[in-house]
């Protein structure tokens, strides 16, 4: 007994799938085939030789070489002013309110900056609610006004809990003097 197999074209569900599992197949070879690294980050420009010409001047044009590196100096600069921006509080230590000893829950809505005038310990857990539809991100800064980490960066609504001891404080939870508190919405923060 002999049985011809006759081709049909793909149709339905089985094109469809087949058509997934080639598409995830040159994602996969091309994802595996990519390579990458990461180094240092330097300025352009900085330590570069120029390209020799062809024919030699017999002065170097150092206005255009003082030029460039001023430059390229300030283009560092900003980078580093932009981050350091980053690094402290975003507004001035004078304007944030007082979370007391005595008060064991904040709630508010939008941005706030507080001051704690308690000391936290790194066994502390605090509940996080958020109900806006944006950005919710509470950042823990030092005395030193320093940025340390982010207790919560969640978009949308948002409630849950956040163990002190289990964020990337150098200084651990004692040295969080400071709370800023970013959302849309209406949020608290229990402890």
């Amino acid at each position: 007994m002999s049985s011809n197999l006759i081709p049909f074209p793909l149709s339905g569900t089985v094109l469809a799938r087949s058509t997934a599992g080639i598409a995830s197949l040159v994602l996969a070879t091309t994802l595996t085939s990519c390579s990458f690294a990461l180094g240092e980050l330097e300025p352009v420009g900085e330590e570069s030789a120029a390209p020799a010409e062809s024919t030699p001047s017999a002065e170097p044009d150092t206005a255009e070489q003082d030029g460039e590196s001023t430059a390229a100096e300030d283009v560092i600069e900003e980078h580093s002013e932009a981050e350091d921006a980053q690094n402290v509080l975003p507004m001035a230590a004078s304007e944030a309110l007082t979370w007391d000893s005595e008060t064991y829950w904040l709630s508010g809505t939008g941005e706030a900056l507080y001051r704690l005038d308690w000391t936290p310990s790194s066994d502390m857990t605090l509940d996080l609610t958020h109900s806006g539809s944006s950005n919710f991100i509470i950042v823990t800064y030092g005395a030193d006004e320093t940025r340390y980490a982010s207790l919560v960066n969640e978009i949308g609504a948002y409630e849950g809990s956040v163990t002190l001891g289990d964020l990337p404080l150098l200084d651990g939870a004692e040295a969080v003097d400071y709370l800023h508190i970013q959302a849309d919405g209406a949020w608290t923060i229990a402890r």
